[in-house]
């Protein structure tokens, strides 16, 4: 709180340090342990003791005349963990840890040593605690929730989770009478303990999210995760409409014109035409055995192009929207993996750019390169994705390389165009964008490298996804 003393720790001598936060200054330090330290927590109703736990150890501190004392807690003959993952106390103010053993230990703070065990409480990690009633409840690398009882820590009771859907449990807290669960899939789930839970919160999980789409007609977007998750999003109220599994890491996917498909393609050359309503798998694919950056439905529907990472453009007769498609062949010429494309507003050219910043056109009929690149300059395009091009040549700030930008997408409307960057932010132009010197507006939001950015339905918003923090931002259009 505001009048009491903080712990801390950091620097790579893992030091701990107190401070008074209403003085706001150092009142104490200490070498904490070699290894490093994940957590600190005080003592109940205490300012000048505390504990701190990590890489195979727990430590118990006291703050006495201006100095920290520290004493190792004792494991003795029970089994000592690589890692000490989790902590909390009971009413009588005794620490109950969790491991990466899936042990439960109870201890004596008098002495230092453990006083009860429940060895393999779980299996795996016990990544979070929470102490209610005198009852013991535990989040795990299983993906299970427990209860045990704080005098003997018996289990009582089990709240087993969809592991495919949650990954592990991650963090739990009490929330009045109700449970708040955190997974490792970025959700958040609330209920009464042994209830079903509601999801409250919804979100990706293992590996980057790269895949995004907006929906052609309604105020939708749809994401893919290499957490072989497919979510179709109602943009207004921030919650899935519909949540899908796949197969494979997904990487890209793009709405047919009239919205009712979903094509998804994955990281090992993999796509697949989805029903966008249910989920169905209509018909798959294999183009190459590489990652598909990019995938796109022409105007009309009748074609579907796949970018993938062999540096060829795939080209599918898409006419049999919901039935199989054919092979019409592929464009041959990038010397590096394609990024991005998009189809002209008739659905006769393809442009396309790849790793090694070239811009390509192609006609769609025969997947011949057009090789006078200048002549295609003022060809309308559909929508403007690639990240090269005369309309978009204004977007590369001074000091920016090749590898920068990430994502672009110009407005329906084609007055404006947004911009995805490697330093978490997302970028806002004017379209044409041709001048060097053109201004623009820059957000942030994201921890890391952003991934996608798409104008939804009227322009009146643009989602943008996180690579590594597997988030999705939903920014509103100030029309003025």
């Amino acid at each position: 709180g505001s009048s009491g003393i903080n712990a801390e720790y950091g620097g790579n001598d893992h030091t701990i340090y107190i401070y008074d936060w209403n003085k706001k200054h150092k009142v104490a330090s200490q070498k904490g342990h070699q290894d490093p330290v994940l957590g600190a927590e005080y003592m109940p109703s205490s300012s000048s003791r505390f504990i701190t736990y990590g890489k195979g150890h727990i430590i118990f501190w006291e703050l006495e005349g201006g100095k920290l004392v520290k004493k190792s807690g004792l494991f003795e003959k029970n089994p000592k963990p690589r890692f000490v993952t989790s902590l909390a106390f009971t009413p009588k103010g005794e620490p109950v840890t969790g491991d990466s053993n899936g042990n439960l230990f109870l201890w004596s703070p008098s002495d230092r040593k453990i006083v009860k065990t429940n060895t393999g409480a779980h299996q795996g990690t016990i990544y979070s605690l929470a102490i209610k009633d005198d009852e013991i409840y535990t989040g795990g690398q299983d993906c299970k929730v427990k209860r045990f009882s704080g005098t003997d820590l018996s289990e009582q009771d089990c709240w087993s989770l969809a592991s495919e859907l949650h990954g592990r449990v991650k963090a739990i807290a009490f929330v009045g009478d109700k449970l708040a669960v955190g997974t490792y899939n970025n959700g958040v789930l609330y209920g009464l303990f042994g209830d079903e839970p509601e999801q409250i919160i919804h979100g990706h999980g293992a590996g980057d999210l790269w895949g995004g789409a907006d929906h052609p007609s309604e105020n939708v977007f749809a994401t893919v995760g290499q957490d072989k998750v497919v979510y179709v999003w109602d943009a207004a109220n921030h919650t899935p409409k519909h949540v899908f599994s796949i197969e494979k890491p997904g990487q890209s996917c793009a709405f047919s014109p009239c919205g009712s498909v979903l094509a998804v393609a994955t990281t090992t050359g993999e796509w697949y035409v989805l029903d966008a309503n249910t989920g169905e798998k209509l018909s798959s694919y294999v183009s190459g055995d590489e990652q598909i950056d990019a995938i796109s439905y022409s105007p009309d529907g009748t074609l579907l192009a796949v970018g993938s990472h062999d540096n060829f453009v795939y080209l599918f007769d898409s006419s049999n929207l919901t039935g199989e498609y054919t092979s019409k062949g592929k464009c041959t010429g990038h010397s590096s993996f394609i990024t991005h494309l998009d189809f002209s507003s008739d659905g006769k050219v393809l442009q396309t750019t790849s790793g090694d910043y070239e811009h390509l056109y192609w006609e769609t009929e025969t997947g011949e390169q057009i090789t006078s690149s200048k002549d295609q300059r003022d060809t309308p395009m559909a929508s403007y994705t690639c990240i090269l091009g005369f309309p978009v040549c204004g977007i590369w700030p001074i000091g920016y390389d090749g590898t920068d930008i990430n994502s672009l997408c110009r407005s329906h409307d084609g007055k404006l165009l947004v911009t995805a960057d490697d330093f978490g932010l997302v970028n806002l132009f004017r379209y044409p964008c041709c001048n060097p010197n053109a201004e623009w507006s820059s957000f942030r939001g994201h921890s890391a490298h952003v991934t996608k950015v798409r104008f939804l339905k009227d322009d009146r918003a643009v989602i943008s996804l996180g690579g590594r923090d597997q988030s999705i931002i939903q920014w509103a259009i100030d029309s003025e």
